[in-house]
């Protein structure tokens, strides 16, 4: 939908109306292209291509990179905490990721900008490591973005929660995606399902959080705007402002991976 008084312009300007998106063409403004999301969706599927036409190396990338607890605690391997991230076990795995990736990832990049995107991406799946580590046992091994897509979906939940005066259908947004989390949690905890849902749950609290603090907060353009790029412009919580607390979530995060191999290496 536009409005009648601004056909051309992708967002609703008028103050009796949420901002609401055009959905038709003329296509996505060259700014709003979401170039760090097919980045990382390559960077994803390159990898897991590459393993699945050499065995071998699929199978070295596995022992070298997993997030294997055991390794992490008895030999200090804690960079699997971030190499784990961009392994998957098989194709519907990565495929399910990747897409995700897509879905969300089009949608926060433009308006969070690349850099809050990319430091809620790689924190929310290092949350998402540092939880399987800590209240998942030693036992088993972790692979997947899951933790990364999970900070990514429940930041840009927060965002149009923030701005669901700015937005329409907000409520039939959140409730849709509350139901995808609880499905996606409920089948975690099916026996044999193989799902890491300490991760997903580390990679959401951690969106959920970041969002909270670094997240921009809009506000209704006062002049009419052609891209999502030039609403984010109205944000009144730069990141500048967050530095402090960020590398305070880094130190946090390095903290808990310190507590837990100190509780789990007597059980080794």
């Amino acid at each position: 939908m536009q409005s009648s008084e601004e056909p051309n312009h992708p967002l609703n300007q008028r103050r009796a109306q949420p901002i609401i998106i055009q959905r038709r063409k003329p296509p996505r403004a060259r700014e709003d292209q979401p170039w760090l999301t097919y980045a990382l969706m390559v960077l994803n599927a390159f990898i897991f291509l590459a393993g699945f036409l050499a065995p071998a190396l699929e199978l070295e990338l596995f022992l070298r990179g997993a997030l294997i607890p055991r390794l992490v605690v008895g030999e200090g391997e804690v960079y699997r905490l971030l190499t784990a991230m961009f392994l998957h076990g098989n194709l519907g795995h990565v495929f399910f990721n990747v897409y995700a990736i897509f879905i969300f990832g089009k949608s926060v990049e433009p308006i969070f900008g690349r850099v809050r995107y990319l430091l809620i991406y790689l924190l929310g799946g290092l949350s998402g490591s540092v939880a399987s580590l800590t209240l998942g046992g030693l036992e088993g091994a972790s692979v997947g973005a899951s933790g990364a897509v999970f900070a990514v979906f429940a930041a840009y939940g927060w965002h149009l929660y923030q701005h669901r005066h700015l937005y329409p259908n907000v409520k039939a947004q959140l409730q849709h995606m509350l139901f995808l989390i609880v499905i996606n949690l409920a089948i975690g905890f099916f026996p044999g399902s193989r799902i890491d849902n300490w991760g997903h749950l580390g990679g959401l609290l951690s969106g959920l959080l970041l969002a909270w603090r670094i997240g921009p907060r809009l506000s209704r353009p006062t002049a009419p705007v052609r891209s999502w790029r030039e609403f984010a412009k109205t944000d009144s919580n730069p990141l500048a402002l967050h530095l402090p607390e960020i590398v305070l979530y880094i130190g946090a995060l390095a903290a808990a991976v310190a507590l837990a191999i100190a509780l789990l290496a007597p059980q080794l």
